[in-house]
């Protein structure tokens, strides 16, 4: 019977290798799995005194998922700056478009083709045909600064939109790691491996990974904890949430910030919930990130040093009317880029455009070449970094933004390289190949084969042992 036995456990294990192989191939597209193998043992020799040892088969012991810890380590703190620079990287495309340099439509033409009216009307002062044109490419100019500020603040808004989403989906997370874990847990408590459900769970952790900087801890007893930049987020069958609130909750126009929970503030080292709130709190200011904030403000620098530099000498001239201290724009100090716009005097009569000089004669042209002068002038903007002519206030704007962009497109296509090589090891050791498991498919089906044979002569021999010895003599 010894024999027998042996060749019933052949049979079985056999069929459990199928059995994997063809649960391999099933998931050979599926996102996330790991491919698995057999461990196989030969049981426990039988004693025969005298004799020795004899063998009574074999037996999987074990069904072991293909998983290397450190490639995933690895996965996983590389993902998260490969997220918060693809963020950036992005959304500083938006902003390049929102500011079209050099195009017919940016910044450049609009103001070329103010001084052009200026310049034009300085040639007929006295001719209101050529006072309107400035009055238009005035309103023009202003309202793609309007336009521009008015994009931005939209482009702000969408992206504490996507914090929220990005946090709700942190937060989802973690509810379903807990999930996770507690199956697994009462799974593997009993000795049943959980396979496909720590591929679930990882597959959780890379996705996890990409928007948070995370690091993962499995104890010898199974507990299972994620933390965020050294905060537990995850220990096991507890969680703690995510919130995006006002920094003063008593106060709801104060700053949003990130915060756990328990009201302590979150804080990333990378991710993209890290490039989104740098893209949303960063002004540039003390060595942040020149995020939206920052574009924002050097916006409102150039639209009120630039009707401030054209008022001051505007006032000093007289328009055709004799009127004179008269402000060529108009805007709110709070928002200066959103409310710039021409002066209401200036729209409802453009004989108060203030060309002339001292005298004020009707061909006079003095002011309005001190004004079209003034486009030349080094100390138009005299104050931060972006000190010099009009032209060179959004030349630094655009300097800036080339300069950020390139190092956001730089990490992230050095980051995307280095997950490129990680993703492809892991895949050499977890992925699925074709070629293999259907060499494992012939070998498991020829062991199979060979042990049903086995049974098939044990069969045999018993029947001519049992039935047919001994009718010779009958």
């Amino acid at each position: 019977m010894y024999g027998f036995n042996s060749a019933v456990k052949g049979l079985i294990a056999s069929q459990r290798g199928l059995y994997v192989t063809n649960h391999n191939l099933n998931n050979i597209n599926t996102e996330g799995y790991s491919r698995q193998i057999v461990k196989q043992r030969a049981t426990d020799p039988f004693n025969i005194s005298g004799v020795g040892f004899l063998g009574t088969g074999t037996e999987i012991y074990d069904i072991e998922r293909v998983r290397n810890s450190y490639i995933n380590l690895k996965y996983w703190n590389e993902s998260a700056p490969m997220g918060e620079w693809g963020i950036k990287k992005d959304t500083l495309m938006e902003i390049e478009k929102l500011f079209s340099e050099p195009s017919d439509s940016g910044f450049g033409k609009y103001i070329d083709d103010f001084f052009e009216s200026l310049d034009n009307l300085s040639n007929n002062p006295s001719e209101d045909s050529y006072r309107q044109p400035v009055k238009e490419s005035g309103i023009a100019l202003t309202k793609h600064i309007n336009e521009t500020a008015k994009r931005l603040s939209n482009l702000k808004k969408e992206t504490e939109f996507i914090i929220e989403t990005k946090i709700k989906q942190v937060n989802d997370i973690g509810e379903q790691l807990v999930s996770l874990n507690k199956q697994i847990h009462s799974l593997e408590i009993h000795g049943r491996a959980a396979n496909d459900l720590r591929d679930e769970r990882e597959l959780l952790i890379d996705e996890l990974s990409k928007i948070v900087n995370v690091k993962v801890n499995e104890s010898d007893s199974g507990k299972y904890k994620v933390t965020i930049n050294g905060i537990t987020f995850v220990d096991h069958d507890y969680m703690t949430t995510m919130k995006y609130v006002p920094e003063d909750e008593n106060n709801i126009n104060s700053p949003k910030v990130l915060k756990w929970a328990n009201g302590n503030k979150v804080n990333l080292k990378s991710g993209e919930l890290k490039g989104l709130i740098d893209l949303v709190d960063g002004d540039g200011e003390n060595g942040s990130y020149r995020g939206i904030p920052y574009y924002q403000k050097k916006l409102d620098e150039f639209a009120k040093g630039f009707a401030e530099k054209i008022n001051e000498q505007h006032r000093l001239g007289y328009g055709l009317d004799g009127s004179t201290n008269i402000n060529f724009f108009d805007y709110d100090e709070k928002n200066p880029a959103s409310t710039i716009n021409i002066h209401k005097d200036i729209i409802e009569d453009v004989r108060k455009i203030a060309a002339a000089g001292e005298d004020g004669g009707v061909e006079d042209n003095k002011n309005l070449h001190k004004i079209i002068d003034l486009r030349e002038d080094k100390d138009f903007f005299s104050e931060g970094m972006s000190k010099g002519t009009p032209d060179d206030f959004v030349s630094s704007i655009l300097s800036s933004m080339a300069v950020d962009s390139m190092q956001a497109n730089r990490m992230e296509g050095t980051q995307t390289i280095i997950m490129k090589n990680i993703v492809r090891r892991r895949q050499s050791e977890s992925g699925v190949s074709i070629d293999e498991e259907i060499s494992n498919l012939v070998k498991f089906q020829h062991a199979y084969v060979s042990a049903a044979k086995m049974i098939t002569t044990f069969d045999t021999i018993l029947d001519v042992t049992i039935n047919r010895l001994g009718l010779v003599g009958r």
